[in-house]
């Protein structure tokens, strides 16, 4: 099955493509879907094409819906993981002195849109992050505290390490704090169970484990936190019966779809739907499989060249990432070095970092192992 599977994806033939957990390259199946929308809007215009790309965006969150256990209507549908965080951060009703805590070492997406609430009088604190359960702990002491919101990242997106937000939110749940987690590198490639996990809001790029197109992200929100967050953008969809253009009627959306304001890139959206298609096709958890597989020979053989692998080696704490560095090595010539060479990786926070997909292949990690 999977050689059948990499010959979807051409970028194969020109790279050893190890860096999925940045941007995931486009199946021939994407093509084949973006292409085909392009032509029906092209000779029968918009009239025929609408259809097609509102049954994609039902697809993509029935899809959705099973894969993270929640129902369609929590999900909608934005540009990225800050626009997610930022409905939450701009939609809650903050008090001075409220606390949010996160980590210190957290991508972009989950810092900025906490801090910049300093000016309602929110204290955004960042714990030093160790990468390891200890941050749990860390960020459970803070909840116990009176810390009113914990935003971090289900996997790390430097190490890979995945973070147990089960205990964490049993703590949250406890002490009434919310819950909101960066899921940019967990979609697609790790299990995650919002309800189990008491996940009351989740923001991710699609363009990385999902390999939907880049600008096209997941915010997912609960009911109880819906009702809590106020609107700060809206727009013709925003409302009920949005196509009756002229019943000015201030009523919003039943679900999280009124965070989808306006007229969305209709083209992410057939993209985005091909490639949950495949990936469910294939089954979810067959995917993860194949990549703790890939990634466990792939951790072995550069520990036998002298790198230490960062993160734990137990299955629940690995994703589809996989971080080395060894002393004396700039990991960010290395990964220079690697790419004249036809073969992708990137530097993070002194790692190399390495992220194969369902279509790289042991021979991808051998031609990388001999390079390295």
């Amino acid at each position: 099955m999977w050689k059948e599977i990499r010959r979807l994806f051409p970028v194969h033939r020109n790279w050893v493509y190890l860096n999925n957990a940045g941007v995931c390259p486009p199946s021939q199946k994407v093509l084949e879907a973006v292409e085909s929308f392009h032509r029906t809007h092209a000779l029968h215009g918009w009239r025929k094409a609408q259809p097609l790309f509102r049954e994609a965006g039902r697809k993509i969150k029935a899809i959705l819906s099973r894969l993270l256990g929640c129902d369609p209507d929590w999900i909608a549908l934005v540009h990225n993981t800050s626009e997610g965080m930022n409905i939450v951060a701009q939609g809650l009703d903050w008090k001075p002195g409220d606390v949010i805590v996160g980590l210190d070492r957290e991508y972009p997406a989950n810092v900025y849109p906490w801090w910049n609430l300093a000016s309602s009088g929110v204290r955004y604190v960042r714990l030093s992050q160790s990468r390891t359960h200890r941050d749990v702990i860390a960020l459970e002491a803070q909840v116990e505290a009176g810390a009113r919101l914990v935003a971090v990242s289900a996997v790390d997106w430097c190490t890979g390490y995945v973070y147990d937000l089960r205990t964490l939110g049993e703590t949250c749940r406890r002490k009434g704090a919310v819950l909101v987690v960066d899921g940019a590198q967990a979609l697609g490639t790790v299990p995650l169970d919002l309800q189990g996990c008491g996940i009351e809001a989740l923001a991710a790029s699609a363009w990385k484990g999902l390999m939907g197109p880049v600008g096209l992200g997941i915010f997912v929100c609960s009911p109880g936190l819906l009702e809590k967050l106020s609107l700060r953008f809206v727009g013709t969809d925003t409302v009920v019966d949005s196509s009756n253009y002229l019943d000015y009627r201030m009523i919003p959306r039943a679900g999280a779809s009124r965070f989808e304001f306006s007229t969305p890139n209709a083209n992410d959206w057939i993209y985005l739907a091909a490639s949950l298609e495949l990936l469910e096709e294939i089954g979810f958890p067959e995917v993860r499989e194949r990549l703790l597989a890939l990634t466990s020979l792939l951790r072995e053989e550069v520990s036998r060249k002298g790198y230490v692998v960062a993160g734990a080696p137990e299955d629940k704490y690995r994703s589809s990432i996989v971080s080395f560095r060894k002393e004396g090595t700039d990991a960010r010539q290395l990964a220079a070095a690697l790419a004249a060479r036809n073969i992708l990786v990137v530097e993070r926070d002194g790692f190399v970092r390495v992220s194969p997909h369902i279509y790289n292949d042991e021979q991808d990690l051998e031609r990388l192992l001999e390079e390295l």
